[in-house]
């Protein structure tokens, strides 16, 4: 029986949504498979316990948690250390991890780098690739190259804000215009987010804004756009659109409307061309950026279809949106993971040269100045 963990929660905003992404992911996990919960607590620690798959225990989770240890991977091991009073107490080796980590530290590239380090399997997309998609900039420098179309934008870190900050300002005007839409960079789940109608706003909603990103993207608002989503699963080196999704939403799709209101979908029509044309470009999307397992385009349609997001590791994994069992889905992310780790493994990371010997035998007799 294969040895799955299952990765969540993080030192993101988006934490809470990663507990309810992966305590539905545990619930549909296949009975074939062992799960080896690793929770990752707001401070970074990750941890094991008994009961990591009890929703109940995280509305008070220090006092519900059942027999806690903290857990580390180890390098090159492929294995899982339970770590208790400062010792190893036990190793377990893992065949897979599913990510269902949402924002910094778990979407960004970070976990993928530290499971690649310890040669474990995961689901996501890989390094570069999850780098790429959180950063809304550079994705959009990825979109715009293969000729896709996304939102007018600028973008500038915070230290440039301050120090330019009318010489910002007027340039949004000009380039932008009002009304026009605030992102951190590299946030999520629509945290941080806001939408300025006049230049009277700008300031404030630029320095919430910097609350959450030292980076900050500043895109033109598509008045009266439609929104959709659509999601992308590559299975055997075929990328497999899902259905598409059309949001409900007030001005702007905001974080309660993704987690807080009742969920129902758009109930107008979509015309089978405009459908056809989603599939598509969120086929080009996912591959151009290189993605791996599921992920999730969000478009804007106005006067055109724009790319707007990619979500690298989407909320309850965009199973719904598949027509498919949560199940099934599972399946396919982790023997698509096991298998590209597979095919890395075949790969060549050694090279024998003379170059160390070479080195010494030049540098024998020179002096180096400390």
């Amino acid at each position: 029986m294969k040895n799955i963990a299952i990765i969540y929660g993080g030192k993101s905003v988006e934490h809470d949504i990663s507990v309810i992404t992966a305590l539905q992911t545990m619930a549909n996990l296949p009975k074939n498979y062992n799960l080896i919960p690793i929770y990752i607590k707001i401070d970074g620690k990750m941890v094991t316990a008994d009961n990591l798959n009890k929703k109940e225990i995280y509305l008070d989770y220090q006092k519900n948690v059942k027999n806690e240890n903290n857990v580390a991977f180890l390098p090159a091991s492929r294995s899982l250390a339970i770590i208790k009073n400062d010792k190893i107490k036990k190793k377990i080796k893992i065949d897979c991890a599913l990510l269902c980590t949402h924002g910094h530290g778990g979407e960004d590239g970070s976990l993928q780098g530290l499971l690649e380090m310890c040669e474990v399997p995961y689901t996501s997309s890989a390094l570069a690739s999850s780098a790429l998609c959180m950063d809304k900039v550079l994705t959009k420098i990825v979109i715009e190259n293969a000729k896709l179309q996304t939102p007018a934008y600028l973008h500038f870190c915070k230290c440039e804000y301050d120090e330019n900050k009318t010489a910002l300002l007027k340039e949004i005007d000009k380039k932008i215009g009002y009304p026009c839409i605030v992102k951190p960079a590299s946030g999520g789940s629509s945290v941080g987010i806001g939408i300025c109608e006049n230049a009277q706003m700008i300031e404030g909603v630029i320095e919430n804004a910097t609350e959450y990103d030292n980076k900050i993207i500043v895109e033109k608002f598509i008045e009266n756009a439609r929104e959709f989503c659509c999601a992308v699963v590559k299975i055997g080196g075929q990328l497999i659109p899902s259905k598409i999704v059309e949001v409900k939403k007030g001005k702007m799709f905001s974080f309660e409307d993704k987690y807080l209101s009742p969920k129902e979908g758009g109930k107008n029509k979509i015309d089978a061309s405009v459908a056809k044309q989603i599939q598509k470009t969120a086929i080009e999307t996912y591959g151009v950026l290189e993605c791996d397992g599921v992920v999730r385009i969000d478009f804007l349609l106005g006067d055109k279809l724009y790319v707007n997001e990619v979500n690298s590791i989407p909320g309850s994994l965009s199973f719904n949106m598949f027509e498919t069992t949560f199940a099934d889905l599972i399946e396919v992310l982790i023997s698509e993971g096991i298998n590209r780790f597979e095919g890395k493994r075949k790969l060549l990371y050694s090279f024998s040269s003379s170059a160390i010997e070479n080195y010494i035998s030049t540098t024998k007799n020179m002096k180096f100045k400390a």
